[in-house]
């Protein structure tokens, strides 16, 4: 059902790919978008309340991630008797132990798992603010969200531009003025290019080689398609054919 390749990140997102059922449960309904007011972002930071990474990849990479002090550490959930954190519910917290159950390392996918639904979820509590004349409690979840972004990448669960997309986004928050935020979000850049996971020569052949013999069956499969009379053209065939050509190189993920 759900398996991990920590050879390579396209392994790791095909993991993602095959859960997003259960990622989907555990995160309904949490969701919104908006434009954050730049009023409130210059007020938050007239206010003194300066920002930095906490005690994670920022803060040990000697980069200070904020234009002043730092904030108090967001509440950690707890352990309840019967092993379970006390943010997950006993239905959602079965169903995760089930699925890790399935992988090689389960305690050690669990652990990680749980760090990156924790993530997600702080992600979309920041977006949920974007209203909200709260801009503290929205400028301590950008912080801990920028924290944790170095792992996230490490653990190829985000590629390199869409971490940086992301501190992009959290650092409006946190700087509102732009030259300051240009110099923080390159000190972030680099703490981010130093966690990157680096693939190996081997691995990088198997990519290329992978990705060259689809594009050679998706052109013969899109010919075929265009070769047709354009009454003849079915649309539904010619997704199952890619996705055919999909799994026959990639596998079934």
């Amino acid at each position: 059902m759900i398996t991990t390749d920590r050879s390579s990140s396209s392994g790791r997102r095909a993991w993602w790919a095959a859960g997003l059922g259960l990622i989907a449960l555990l995160l309904a309904g949490l969701w919104w978008s908006s434009r954050p007011d730049a009023d409130a972002r210059e007020q938050g930071a007239a206010s003194g309340q300066g920002l930095r990474v906490g005690a994670g990849e920022g803060a040990a990479s000697g980069v200070q991630f904020g234009p002043g002090a730092s904030v108090a550490a967001l509440v950690a959930p707890t352990v309840l008797p019967d092993g379970r954190p006390s943010d997950f519910s006993p239905q959602d917290w079965a169903a995760l132990k089930s699925a890790m159950a399935q992988t090689a390392k389960p305690e050690a996918e669990l652990k990680r798992v749980v760090a990156y639904l924790r993530f997600q979820k702080g992600f979309e509590q920041w977006q949920s603010l974007r209203e909200s004349s709260d801009m503290a409690r929205r400028q301590q979840l950008a912080a801990s969200l920028v924290d944790q972004l170095p792992e996230r990448l490490r653990q190829g669960e985000v590629t390199m531009g869409e971490a940086l997309m992301l501190a992009s986004a959290l650092w409006t928050d946190l700087e509102p003025n732009e030259d300051k935020r240009k110099v923080r979000l390159e000190e972030v850049q680099a703490v981010l290019a130093s966690a990157a996971p680096q693939p190996d020569a081997a691995q990088q052949s198997r990519e290329a080689a992978q990705q060259a013999e689809y594009k050679r069956r998706e052109a013969a499969i899109v010919l075929e398609y265009q070769s047709r009379p354009e009454s003849q053209r079915d649309q539904v065939w010619l997704e199952g054919q890619l996705d055919t050509a999909r799994r026959a190189v990639y596998g079934a993920n």
